[in-house]
């Protein structure tokens, strides 16, 4: 397996962990943890979610089944549907993307996405922080600076960094690039110290910015090598066909949706995030025109029917994860009951560009599911929602974003 050492410098850290052994108590790498980690993936649909096939018209547990919910039947006393939710003081349609998972306003610079947060707290145990992966597109992750996280879209290449073996001496040649990292890094804080008594302090405000980043990858760097000499793990598949055509949107939502599995069933990281998305004509039965246009479907019944057929290609996929997650065990639980999965999006009416009442489904975790949470739109700011999953994953957190307090009926006790 070929790994790339320009790809390995720039997400320095971006390596795989052993897995969860149960003969021995916990990981490979830290025996005594006596509970199993809990994960999370976030998921987006940018273009908007059909609200009819998915959000019942019942609240409460009685609630009927929509299309999009059929899919899921299986899990339906492990995942609450919630409407009514949306972040305050966040608009412009398609431009309020990059801000769903952070929930900073729109006339503010945006910083920090709940994944990333959640990855500076839980990622310490594993070489990849995090996974920004792409079904599409994914502009949902972004660092403390208000840097945005690039996402990878070829399932190949991730594949292989986290279970590409390398030899004696491609370890050697990556000790040496990490070497080379950190000297790099040397001089550029050299050189920024003498530059900075000739700055403005606005100029200065814009390098210690910076500096965080260089932090950040200072820090990568560090965990690189400590991980450097730590084997990957062996998992028994092959590795992802990357699609040629853009068109083949299910084919890529289902290696994405593997290669999820595969990394949190080996313990390589514990949060991802993806979106599902193309701008263009997909290859769908029964679907002709473009998705996008779709989503701007007008009330007009043959785009509604096709945008459909769109939507439930991704709840299909997401069914079929769910059932992976539950058939695969770990410590005495399946890996469902330790994975918060979090689908919405930035739009609640992809049709007019809405940006309330957006479309929320929580699977998996310790939450007190089994019902559709309708709350009074607008009355609520979803980053309550990420209050919870913060508290649920053990962390004290009392607000993120413009939060006002935890989401009510989620929580367990």
């Amino acid at each position: 397996m070929i790994f790339n050492r320009r790809d390995f410098l720039a997400s320095a850290g971006s390596v795989a962990a052993l897995p969860w052994f149960d003969s021995l108590g916990g990981f490979a790498q830290s025996t005594e943890m006596k509970v199993s980690p809990q994960r999370l993936l976030m998921i987006c649909l940018p273009l908007g979610i059909y609200r009819d096939a998915l959000i019942p018209s019942q609240e409460g547990s009685d609630y009927e089944a929509t299309d999009y919910l059929r899919f899921l039947d299986e899990f339906r006393d492990q995942m609450t549907v919630i409407s009514g939710l949306d972040h305050p003081e966040v608009n412009g349609g398609h431009s309020a993307e990059p801000r769903i998972f952070t929930g900073i306003p729109s006339n503010k610079k945006n910083i920090r996405s709940l994944d990333q947060y959640v990855a500076s707290r839980i990622g310490a145990d594993t070489r990849f922080d995090s996974l920004v992966l792409s079904s599409g597109r994914n502009e949902f992750s972004w660092n403390d600076s208000g840097t945005m996280i690039p996402a990878e879209s070829k399932m190949s290449r991730v594949y292989a960094k986290l279970f590409g073996q390398e030899d004696e001496a491609g370890t050697e040649e990556s000790l040496r690039e990490i070497a080379q990292g950190k000297s790099l890094l040397d001089l550029v804080q050299r050189q920024a110290d003498r530059l900075r008594p000739k700055l403005s302090v606005k100029d200065q405000e814009k390098l210690d910015e910076y500096f965080q980043s260089v932090s950040e990858t200072e820090r990568r760097l560090r965990k690189s090598e400590k991980w450097v000499h730590t084997p990957k793990p062996k998992v028994h598949t092959s590795e992802p066909r990357d699609p040629t055509d853009n068109a083949e949107i299910v084919t890529q939502l289902r290696n994405v949706c593997d290669v999820t599995k595969l990394a949190f069933q080996t313990d390589s990281t514990r949060v991802v995030t993806f979106g599902y998305f193309e701008q263009n004509k997909v290859n769908v039965a029964g679907v002709s025109n473009a998705y996008h246009a779709l989503s701007h479907h007008g009330k007009d019944q043959s785009n509604i029917d096709q945008l459909k057929r769109i939507e439930s290609e991704f709840f299909k996929e997401l069914a079929r994860l769910c059932k992976s997650l539950k058939d695969t065990q770990e410590s005495g639980k399946t890996l469902l009951d330790q994975t918060t999965i979090v689908v919405t999006s930035n739009l609640g009416n992809g049709s007019n560009h809405s940006n309330k009442d957006l479309p929320v489904l929580v699977i998996g975790g310790n939450y007190n599911h089994g019902q559709h949470l309708a709350f009074e739109p607008s009355s609520i700011p979803l980053s309550n929602l990420y209050v919870t999953i913060l508290n649920q994953f053990g962390l004290a957190d009392r607000s993120f974003g413009l939060s006002n307090g935890t989401l009510p009926g989620l929580e367990i006790g």
